[in-house]
C-alpha cells in the first residue's frame, strides 16, 4: 500500500502567481480583501507578491501597499514570502520585513533569459550578492531558491535531473537550504515526478527543505502532487481558483487550484486546516477580473455549476 506523506504543507501563491497574469489592474483594496479571505481560510504560508519592476509586471505596482496593509493586521503564525529577481527586489523585501524571499533561476538557460534577462551564471552571481548583503543583517529574510522549468522548458524541452541537482548544489554552496521545483508549463507526469524525486533523494543530502510548484496546463497537477506524496517533501504550492501562469513562458496555464489540492489532501488523510469554502469565495472574487481563467473543480462543485450526470 502506498505510504502518504502527511507532513506536507500547502503554500498559497495566488496573490503573486495568480494576480500577475490578470490583465486588468486589480484595485489594491480588492487584492487586500482577497488575501484576507485566504488567510481567514486557514492558510499559514503565502507568497504574497513579487518586488519587480511594474514595467515588467504592471499588476505588482502596488506590492509595497499590499504587503504593508496585511502586515498591519498583525496576523499570528503567518509566514509571508515575496518573489524577487534581483538585488533591488531583495532590498525592498528587507525594507518590508518579509519572512523569506523567493529567488528564481530557471533550469533552462533560454527561459532564464526570457524570464529575468540573465544567464544562469549571471543569476547565481546576483544571488550571491544578495547572500552577501543579507549576511550581516539581523532578521534578514530567509532565502528560498526556486527552479522554474525543472520538468520541461517551452524553448528547450525536457531538462536533465542532473542539471537540477547541480543547481541545488550551487545554491547550497551559498548557504541556501530551501528549494522549490517548478513545473512551469505543466508538462510533468506522475511517473516523471516519481523518477525525479527518487533521484533527488538518492543524490542530495538530508536536511534540505524541498517543495513542488505545479501548473495544471494538461490537467495533471493533482496526479503529480499525489505522486510527490510518496516522498518526504515539505510543501506543495498552489493558487486559489487555479489562477496563474508565467508571462514569459508560452503555453503556461494556471496553477493547481488550492481548494482542489486541499480537497485531495484531506480525502487522503493529510490535515491542512484550510477551509475550502473560503478559498472558493476568494476565487470567485478574483474571477470577476479574469472569468476565463478560473480553473477550479471545487468552485464548480460548490456553486452548483458542475456538469450534470448523464447516466
Amino acid at each position: 500500500m502506498r505510504q502518504i506523506n502527511k507532513d506536507v504543507r500547502v503554500v498559497e501563491v495566488g496573490p503573486r502567481d495568480g494576480f500577475q497574469n490578470v490583465k486588468v489592474f486589480i484595485p489594491t483594496e480588492k487584492k487586500i480583501e482577497m488575501i484576507e479571505t485566504v488567510i481567514d481560510a486557514g492558510v499559514k504560508e503565502m507568497e504574497i507578491t513579487s518586488f519587480v519592476s511594474p514595467k515588467a509586471i504592471p499588476q505588482m505596482a502596488d506590492a509595497k501597499e499590499v504587503v504593508g496593509a496585511i502586515k498591519a493586521r498583525k496576523y499570528k503564525n503567518l509566514f509571508l514570502t515575496a518573489l524577487v529577481p534581483n538585488l533591488f527586489g531583495a532590498r525592498v523585501a528587507l525594507e518590508m520585513k518579509m519572512d523569506a524571499i523567493n529567488f528564481v533561476i530557471s533550469v533552462s538557460e533560454s527561459h532564464n533569459k526570457e524570464n529575468v534577462r540573465h544567464t544562469i551564471d549571471e543569476s547565481f552571481a546576483e544571488l550571491e550578492r544578495i547572500v552577501n548583503e543579507y549576511s550581516n543583517v539581523q532578521g534578514a529574510p530567509h532565502l528560498i531558491l526556486s527552479l522554474p522549468t525543472t520538468f520541461g522548458c517551452p524553448f528547450e524541452g525536457p531538462q536533465p535531473v542532473s542539471k537540477v541537482i547541480n543547481m541545488v548544489r550551487r545554491g547550497m554552496d551559498l548557504g541556501i537550504r530551501r528549494f522549490i521545483f517548478s513545473d512551469t508549463i505543466g508538462v510533468a507526469n506522475p511517473l516523471q515526478v516519481e523518477s525525479f524525486f527518487e533521484e533527488i533523494f538518492a543524490t542530495l543530502p538530508s536536511g534540505l527543505e524541498l517543495g513542488l510548484h505545479l501548473h495544471d496546463t494538461r490537467g495533471m497537477a493533482l496526479a503529480n502532487a499525489f505522486a510527490a506524496l510518496s516522498f518526504p517533501i515539505n510543501s506543495l504550492e498552489s493558487s486559489f481558483g487555479g489562477f496563474g501562469g508565467c508571462p514569459f513562458a508560452p503555453g503556461a496555464a494556471g496553477n493547481v487550484a488550492t481548494e482542489d489540492l486541499v480537497n485531495m489532501l484531506e480525502n487522503l488523510g493529510v490535515p491542512t486546516g484550510i477551509d475550502i469554502k473560503k478559498l472558493v469565495k476568494a476565487a470567485l472574487e478574483l474571477a470577476k477580473f479574469a472569468p476565463d481563467a478560473l480553473n477550479s473543480h471545487m468552485a464548480r462543485v460548490l456553486t452548483g455549476k458542475a456538469a450534470p450526470c448523464g447516466l
